[in-house]
C-alpha cells in the first residue's frame, strides 16, 4: 500500500485576520497589496490572483483561521482519518474559497486550520508577483505544537532553531517541496508572528519595494536573506502591526529530505545582517 503522506502536498490558500477596524484594514491591503475587496458579513473579502485573504471584526491581530488546499478528495479523506485516528477531532468547517466538505482541527494554542479543495473562484488580478505562501506563530510550547503538525497532520520538519541549551526556539515544516508553509516561534506568548507571500526572484523585490515606497509604506526589515530556508525578503507592517513579508527564491526540498538544525543566532535569520530574534 502506498505510503500515507496526509496533508502533503497541500498549500496555505487563505486565511482569516481579525481587526478592530476591519474597514481601514481592508483598505490598508487594497492599497499596499492591490486586492479586489468586497464585503463579506461585516467582514471583507480580499481577492487576489494567489493571495486571498478575508478581514473580519474581532480583536486586533488574531487568525480566526488558516486554511490549506489539499489535492483531492482521497486526500482530504486522509487527512480527515489521520487526524481523528490520533484522537483530535474533526469539524466541518465553511470558509467562501473552499467547498462544502472542508473541516478543521484545533491546535493546541486555539489556531484553527482548515483543510479542503478549491470551490468557486473568488480571486482577483495580481498587479505584482507575489502569492500567500506561508504563515507563522508564536508560541508558548513549542515541542508540543511542532509534535501536533508533524505527527498528526503530516507536515514534515525542514529546520529547527535550538538555543545553546539545545533546546528548539523555532520550527520551519513543510507541506509541500517548498521549505515552509507553517512556522512556530517560541515566545512568551501564543500569538500571530506575521505572514508572508512568495514573489519569483530578486526583481521582483525591488518592484515590491518601489511599490510600498510610491505608498508611502515604509521597509522595516530588510531587504535581506533568510538562512533558514534560504529566501530573499522585506517586511512592512500593516496599521495593526501586523508584519507581512514579501520572499522570493525559497529553497525547495523532497519529502525525505532529512530536517537540519540552527543555532539561535542573528545570521539564521538573516545571512545579510541584523535579525529579529523572538526569544
Amino acid at each position: 500500500m502506498a505510503e500515507n503522506k496526509k496533508i502533503w502536498p497541500a498549500r496555505l490558500h487563505h486565511f482569516a485576520l481579525t481587526s478592530e477596524q476591519p474597514g481601514e484594514l481592508a483598505d490598508w491591503y487594497v492599497k499596499a497589496m492591490g486586492y479586489d475587496k468586497k464585503n463579506f458579513g461585516d467582514g471583507y473579502i480580499l481577492g487576489g490572483g494567489e493571495r486571498n485573504l478575508l478581514i473580519l471584526p474581532g480583536k486586533k491581530s488574531q487568525v480566526a483561521f488558516s486554511s490549506y488546499a489539499v489535492a483531492d478528495q482521497r486526500q482530504l479523506v486522509d487527512v480527515s482519518q489521520a487526524i481523528e485516528a490520533s484522537g483530535y477531532e474533526i469539524q466541518k468547517f465553511k470558509t467562501p474559497f473552499f467547498a462544502d466538505d472542508t473541516v478543521s482541527v484545533t491546535d493546541f494554542d486555539g489556531n484553527v486550520f482548515a483543510f479542503g479543495l478549491l470551490g468557486d473562484d473568488m480571486s482577483g488580478k495580481d498587479e505584482l508577483p507575489g502569492r500567500l505562501q506561508h504563515i507563522v506563530f508564536a508560541t508558548t510550547q513549542l515541542t508540543k505544537q511542532v509534535s501536533f503538525f508533524t505527527d498528526t497532520i503530516g507536515f514534515r520538519k525542514s529546520d529547527t532553531v535550538l538555543d545553546t541549551e539545545r533546546d528548539p526556539t523555532a520550527c520551519f515544516m513543510r507541506s509541500d517541496p517548498e521549505h515552509h508553509s507553517l512556522g512556530l516561534f517560541r515566545a512568551p506568548e501564543a500569538r500571530l508572528d506575521h505572514f508572508c507571500f512568495e514573489s519569483k526572484c530578486w526583481n521582483d523585490i525591488r518592484d515590491w519595494g518601489d511599490h510600498f515606497s510610491d505608498r508611502r509604506i515604509p521597509i522595516v526589515w530588510g531587504a535581506g536573506r533568510h538562512g533558514a530556508g534560504n529566501n530573499l525578503f522585506i517586511f512592512v507592517e500593516d496599521p495593526d502591526g501586523n508584519k507581512v513579508e514579501i520572499s522570493a527564491e525559497i529553497e525547495m526540498m523532497t519529502w525525505d529530505q532529512e530536517p537540519r538544525e540552527w543555532p539561535h543566532e542573528e545570521r539564521t535569520l538573516n545571512l545579510w545582517g541584523t535579525a529579529w530574534l523572538r526569544s
